[in-house]
């Protein structure tokens, strides 16, 4: 799927480079999030996730007080890349000559493109916050910082819009694209049950159904 000029350098940030100690860490991290998702928080153990990351129980314990503690430091680590790719994907001076169509296109195509991205750490803060249910505000934290960052770009451009109230409009948009996405990248839907199938072609019509409500511009080159 081709990607948006705007977007084209945008990846989802991950650690960069570590010593031995961290690279150990960051093993034991993955390890636990995959037995986690995998096979659930509460049957997997210390030990099945030094056999997965291929070190030792002492070592585990080295870097992780208990299995809480290797889970906090998890979500805590998917905070930091969220906060990270949040902050590179609404600057400002990225978006500079931008339309507002461009703006929403690039936010639909990267949340599609990075839906098994967040799918996995959503499902797992879900089963955290079973047992901790302060955890589910966690999402809805960096959900907000997202929502903020959009509607501060959008607002700036809405001399292009030709809706009466681009806040109230801006506002609707955000919150009827996080239920389309949401739905999208979850599979709410049984596959034959979309209208829609491919990521593409759910991109181009969302992002004309957006711009018809603005009343802004709709990019000619988007799919017919």
């Amino acid at each position: 799927m081709p990607r948006s000029t705007w977007i084209s350098d945008l990846h989802w940030v991950r650690t960069g480079q570590q010593s031995r100690s961290q690279k150990t860490q960051e093993s034991i991290l993955d390890a636990a999030e995959d037995l986690f998702l995998n096979s659930g928080i509460e049957t997997t153990s210390v030990a099945d996730i030094a056999a997965s990351a291929g070190c030792s129980v002492g070592a585990v314990y080295h870097h992780f007080r208990d299995k809480r503690s290797l889970l906090y430091t998890l979500l805590e680590r998917f905070t930091q890349q969220t906060r990270a790719t949040t902050r590179q994907g609404v600057d400002p001076a990225r978006w500079e000559g931008a339309k507002v169509a461009d703006i929403l296109r690039g936010y639909i195509e990267f949340t599609v493109e990075s839906a098994e991205e967040s799918a996995r750490i959503k499902h797992l803060e879900a089963e955290a916050s079973r047992n901790d249910p302060a955890l589910s505000m966690h999402l809805d934290e960096l959900y907000e910082e997202l929502n903020a960052g959009l509607r501060k770009l959008l607002l700036a451009r809405q001399s292009e819009m030709g809706h009466h109230d681009p806040d109230t409009a801006v506002t609707f948009v955000l919150d009827q694209l996080a239920t389309l996405l949401t739905a999208r990248v979850k599979q709410t839907l049984a596959p034959e049950k979309h209208a829609i199938k491919s990521d593409q072609a759910f991109i181009d019509e969302t992002l004309r159904m957006v711009c018809l409500y603005l009343q802004v511009e709709t990019p000619s080159d988007m799919m017919l």
